[in-house]
């Protein structure tokens, strides 16, 4: 299937997690300005394909809908301590982990009769985008992070009476994800000289290389990519001036291949990098990968007057993500991130101002609670926390076919610290050191859309 320009464009963006974890919630503008509450109710444009199908059975004529959002977050790292797995202290700071990206959407939707509307989305459901300075203390759990997913949403609406309708959506996903980080040879290579490997004194401690002022860093680099399929579903009635929907998205379980990558200083010696106690070498690599569940249910009452009143609250089943586990065909063990992600509630209220016919004001709040649970489980990767959000939105009637919708968002992360320690060998942080660090986080999100009606 040939994809279209946007998914194009959608998979060689880098996206930044805006949502919990690396979820991204900004789909829309017009759903932007309220901190999407009322998501699955609402049903006013034709993003109600991704929010919740059956809202489709609103819209009165054919829609077309072109937008997206920059998002700018940062991640500000202080560290507080760090040590290699011998316990040699060094430092180096961590910057502002956070990437600026632009992320697309594309809606439209078509009435096919007066009971039967149909519907397709293309957007970005998932993304990660963090990147380190090769110095920083942490560099040998995270350089840079880039995970990219792009989903096309085929959708159908059935109205079965003047109160209530349903709605069926597919979902074919991509994912392309990039991990990196340095490797501590001037360790490994100490450990190698005791153990007798050849060659292996001249890039540890024997040759000069010691923390914090002379380490002897190599890289790893994991990529891989894959495709899956799911499903969301949804109903929403009418009852008198309020609208309640209900919405859910399966969850996607891929199975992904790709490779994993070493480089080495020119110091160290192949039968370091090759004997079967370190097997660090080009192998192809395969892991499975599943992306949660949502379920959301959204209220939406309309005043005899200028206001909406909106809320949602939305459940994501994060713990179908218990760990990320690499196996290598090298014969090497597993590369393991241990996660224990919990399943999260995210709450949110907001309310529409109709201050005339061409003009409409929004604003909202949310909490989005995240579903790691402690600094232990925290990666320097995506170093999560629960998040605030702040909305303010506008839309104008350009015309009788023309729509406009703008947006800003602000995120506040709560403080949250990262606390890894080495457990030698044969755990999961095995040399790559010792490592405690405080974060401050904040994102800020610029929307924009226009809506065409046919």
């Amino acid at each position: 299937m040939r994809k279209s320009v946007l998914a194009i464009v959608l998979a060689a963006s880098s996206v930044p997690a805006s949502a919990a974890f690396f979820q991204i919630a900004e789909q829309s503008a017009s759903g932007l300005g309220n901190a999407f509450a009322g998501g699955a109710a609402i049903a006013e444009d034709a993003s109600t394909v991704w929010y919740n199908p059956a809202g489709m059975a609103r819209l009165a004529g054919p829609q077309l809908i072109v937008g997206g959002s920059y998002i700018r977050p940062s991640f500000t790292a202080n560290v507080l301590s760090a040590s290699t797995a011998a316990g040699a202290p060094f430092s180096g700071g961590g910057g502002d982990a956070g990437v600026n990206a632009f992320v697309p959407n594309l809606y439209a939707t078509y009435p096919i009769s007066g009971r039967v509307s149909v519907g397709a989305a293309v957007n970005a459901p998932f993304g990660l985008v963090t990147s380190y300075p090769d110095t920083w203390a942490g560099r040998y759990y995270a350089l840079r992070s880039d995970i990219k997913t792009v989903n096309i949403n085929l959708a159908a609406a059935f109205k079965l009476d003047h109160t209530l309708s349903i709605g069926l959506g597919a979902n074919h996903q991509n994912i392309d994800a990039e991990l990196t980080q340095a490797v501590d040879f001037a360790t490994l290579c100490s450990l190698g000289a005791f153990l007798g490997i050849p060659g292996a004194a001249a890039c540890g401690t024997g040759g000069g290389f010691t923390h914090p002022s002379t380490p002897n860093d190599g890289s790893a680099k994991v990529t891989a990519k894959g495709d899956a399929w799911g499903y969301n579903a949804g109903v929403l009635a009418q009852l008198g001036a309020a609208r309640v929907g209900i919405a859910y998205r399966s969850a996607v379980k891929y199975k992904l291949d790709g490779s994993f990558d070493v480089t080495a200083p020119p110091n160290v010696p192949n039968a370091l990098l090759t004997d079967p106690r370190f097997l660090l070498v080009d192998s192809t690599a395969h892991t499975d990968v599943t992306l949660p569940s949502t379920l959301s249910l959204s209220a939406v009452f309309e005043t005899q007057g200028p206001w909406t009143l909106m809320a949602d609250v939305t459940r994501t089943n994060w713990h179908v993500l218990p760990e990320l586990r690499i196996k290598l065909d090298s014969g090497a063990s597993d590369q393991v991130v241990t996660l224990n992600l919990k399943d999260v509630y995210r709450y949110s209220a907001g309310v529409n101002y109709r201050a005339s016919d061409k003009w409409v004001l929004r604003a909202g709040v949310a909490l989005d609670r995240s579903p790691v649970p402690s600094p232990m489980d925290r990666t320097p990767r995506l170093p999560d926390s629960d998040r605030r959000w702040l909305s303010v939105g506008t839309g104008l009637r350009a015309s009788q076919s023309v729509y406009f919708d703008l947006a800003y968002t602000y995120v506040k992360l709560a403080d949250s610290s990262v606390q890894k320690t080495d457990g030698g060998v044969g755990s999961e942080n095995a040399f790559r050191g010792n490592l405690s660090a405080n974060y401050q986080g904040s994102v800020q999100i610029f929307s924009a859309q226009i809506r065409w009606s046919f």
